[in-house]
């Protein structure tokens, strides 16, 4: 599957559902709204969007809004914009078995984030690495 693309968000959220350190998290963290903008370059030709209505016990809820304003339309509770190489770099160090953080590019402003960071540092500390093996899983293809 190409990444970043609907058909690979959709296998990650069920992937990741399946994780019990997953489900962990998203109970301890609770209802959340979450967007993401894969910034172009690096061979993606456009922003790739994505929004996440995640609630415990309930399957991810995805849409695919057209472009950044759109997302924010939404008034997720965080959004997060991140290059594409950024984003192939984490998900190949996923692939390769290492264990990625990040939290840690969000806090060295390689991520920049709308939201409470406050709220998502002190959870992403108790769940580090949730979902890592279950991404390992997908098949992957970059563009």
């Amino acid at each position: 599957m190409k990444f970043p693309s609907r058909e690979w968000c959709e296998a990650a959220a069920v992937a990741m559902l399946g994780d019990p350190a997953v489900t962990s998290a998203i109970a301890d963290f609770g209802p959340v709204v979450a967007g993401i903008v894969v910034e172009k370059g690096g061979g993606l030709s456009e922003d790739f969007c994505a929004l996440a209505r995640i609630e415990p016990g309930k399957p991810v809820k995805l849409s695919y809004p057209q472009d950044e304003d759109e997302l924010e339309e939404f008034e997720p509770d965080y959004i997060g914009w991140a290059s594409y190489p950024l984003c192939k770099q984490l998900l190949e160090q996923t692939m390769l078995g290492l264990r990625p953080d990040p939290l840690r590019a969000i806090l060295e402003r390689k991520v920049r984030l709308h939201g409470d960071l406050e709220r998502l540092v002190r959870h992403a500390g108790r769940h580090k690495g949730a979902g890592l093996d279950a991404l390992r899983g997908l098949p992957t293809e970059f563009v």
